[in-house]
């Protein structure tokens, strides 16, 4: 099953972008965002296919639940997407193509992460015949994590549109490059209009720390685009296969579990696994 962006790229078109809101890794003390965002009231929701769940400030609508993808709005025209994906082909960019089998833009690898989520407003906005907004990145500083998660990075930025000054907060991971030339690019991004960013990041941030996915549907998502071509079967090779089928299923279950300290649930350095880059003794 392909975990993948759902409306992501249509939804930022208007790019309303809200403050990517990232800091260090994983701190040892919690932003001021983060400590005002413990005293939100928040209803459970969970995804009608089990894949997410998330809570819900109130006067929040929840608009898509499905794939581990939730998307809400807010009543002063926020809006929060929780674990969007996009496909990208390692090629270069040019705004508004796409490409065949899950191919959602073409992009460089070896772009920068601030590159990249420029190119994705970028193609966001090509797609709906607009033309790109102006971003300017205030923030963007690494998480760390093994090498088998890629890239991740907390951001804040601004961004100048059709509709005005908007303010975005984000958390933004590239995965590694799979066998086919693809890689994956997840996000949880908040977006509000400049007046009412400040007052809506505490209830974003919540949102954000509240988001969780189960082990199974985490591990798809974070699997390959294009799975490796299987090995020839003579009796070395099978014996091959199953210690790197166990060796693989070990560090998918080791990534999975990375990515949902570090990433989703902000684990600072001090309890996060020397394993996942941090401190703690595994």
């Amino acid at each position: 099953m392909l975990v993948r962006k759902s409306s992501l790229l249509l939804s930022l078109t208007a790019a309303s972008l809200l403050t990517l809101c990232v800091a260090a890794g994983c701190h040892s003390q919690p932003p001021p965002a983060a400590a005002a965002s413990s005293a939100i009231q928040l209803q459970p929701y969970t995804a009608s296919d089990q894949s997410a769940s998330a809570g819900v400030p109130s006067g929040w609508q929840v608009t898509k639940g499905s794939e581990t993808v939730i998307q809400m709005t807010g009543p002063q025209g926020e809006t929060v997407f929780l674990g969007n994906t996009v496909v990208a082909h390692n090629g270069a960019f040019q705004a508004g193509q796409q490409g065949a089998n899950g191919i959602d833009i073409s992009m460089p690898y070896s772009a920068t992460l601030p590159q990249k989520l420029t190119m994705i407003v970028d193609q966001n906005a090509a797609l709906s015949g607009k033309p790109a907004p102006q971003m300017t990145i205030n923030s963007a500083t690494p998480i760390q994590l093994p090498a088998a998660l890629g890239q991740c990075g907390r951001f804040i930025a601004s961004v100048s549109g059709a509709q005005g000054q908007m303010k975005i907060m984000a958390v933004f991971c590239s995965l590694p490059l799979d066998s086919g030339g693809a890689y994956k690019n997840i996000m949880l991004m908040a977006q509000a209009p400049a007046a009412v960013a400040a007052q809506s990041a505490p209830t974003a941030q919540a949102i954000f720390q509240s988001y969780r996915i189960p082990g199974p549907w985490l591990q798809k998502k974070l699997a390959p685009h294009f799975a490796p071509p299987p090995p020839a079967a003579t009796a070395a090779a099978a014996a091959a296969i199953n210690r790197s089928a166990i060796q693989g299923m070990v560090g998918a279950d080791n990534s999975a579990n990375c990515f949902d300290l570090a990433v989703l649930r902000e684990t600072p350095d001090y309890d996060l696994p020397r394993s996942c880059g941090g401190t703690k003794p595994d």
